[in-house]
């Protein structure tokens, strides 16, 4: 059954249109981009008339006026921005967006937004949470820059975004599907990802992981970490491994996530800057912000190093910055 989305943008009214469930068979786009704290327009102030002078005058306005206009140049004539396409103060419309939004961006034609192209791999949106399965979930992405001109798209960009991500060409050329690797892999692609909503960090890996858990912002990530093990060793018995609940489970994605980069192009690999007793020491700019779910041996708010191979084979140190750690019991 193709789950797609029940509220859209009209990209020429600028108005809500509501369909049934399950019911949207026309062509939307969705945006994808990094939210502005209190620029960005809400549902509520999107249906807001008389409020709507004031609502104009914040950047994600624009923002929504641009991409409905970029879309229908396209010619695409719905959107979804989840901004203001979620009302966030309906539980139980939050709850089956947050279960289904992998299928609304499967089912779509992402654009996202973007700055300049010399620092597109420094853009925060590749350290996002939510971003993840929406570089991946659709067919097709474009990327943008902040003045709406194209950028390139996921094929095009691929080895850029490869030694980014970690997450192997293939599937960012569409030559192979997010289920073609294993669990432990696409785990490994969250790894160093934030999100506002600390158990959001898990929440985001349901569509790529294929499962279905009810959320609950109550509880905290390791809590939610486990129940997401629980929820996928329930629907793929055996295919997660017992190690998966030890507390070295997350140091283990790390790893392999900093592994997978370092196959990336030459002109991505990290720098080595001087010696040490252990070897040449490497300092990886796009994983300088890595924070990881788990216990780790250096105290909150400490660097964190663990042993690993440099692309020419050397034993190295790699530096992992700014660790969060919560405590597994």
């Amino acid at each position: 059954m193709t789950i797609k989305p029940r509220r859209l943008i009209d990209t020429h009214s600028l108005r809500f249109t509501e369909f049934e469930e399950n019911g949207t068979t026309l062509l939307y786009a969705i945006l994808s981009h990094r939210w502005v704290e209190s620029e960005e327009v809400t549902f509520q102030e999107f249906l807001d008339v008389q409020g709507r002078e004031k609502m104009k005058k914040k950047s994600g306005y624009q923002k929504i006026i641009l991409a409905c206009m970029r879309a229908r140049n396209d010619g695409i004539d719905f959107i979804w921005i989840d901004t203001c396409c979620i009302d966030k103060g309906n539980h139980d419309e939050v709850t089956r967006d947050i279960k289904s939004i992998w299928n609304y961006e499967k089912e779509s034609s992402l654009h996202g937004e973007k700055r300049e192209k010399w620092m597109f791999e420094d853009s925060e949106w590749f350290q996002r949470g939510w971003t993840l399965q929406e570089l991946l979930a659709p067919k097709k992405v474009v990327f943008f820059r902040g003045n709406w001109r194209i950028i390139g798209t996921r094929k095009e960009l691929k080895e850029l975004i490869w030694s980014v991500t970690a997450i192997p060409l293939e599937l960012l050329e569409g030559r192979s599907s997010v289920k073609d690797f294993d669990v432990k892999t696409r785990m490994s692609w969250a790894m160093g990802r934030m999100t506002t909503k600390p158990p959001d960090r898990v929440y985001c890996l349901l569509g790529i992981l294929d499962i279905s858990l009810e959320p609950d912002y109550d509880e905290d990530v390791g809590t939610a970490f486990r129940r997401l093990n629980d929820a996928y060793e329930k629907a793929h018995p055996g295919d997660l491994g017992v190690e998966s609940h030890e507390k070295g489970f997350i140091n283990f994605l790390v790893r392999q996530n900093v592994n997978n980069r370092m196959k990336a192009p030459t002109r991505s690999w990290p720098s080595l800057i001087g010696d040490s007793v252990n070897g040449p020491r490497i300092h990886y700019r796009a994983i300088s912000h890595l924070r990881t779910y788990a216990q780790l041996p250096r105290k909150e708010g400490r660097n964190y190093t663990t042993d690993m191979l440099s692309p020419s084979g050397q034993r190295a140190k790699l530096q992992i910055h700014n660790v969060t750690t919560i405590n597994e019991t």
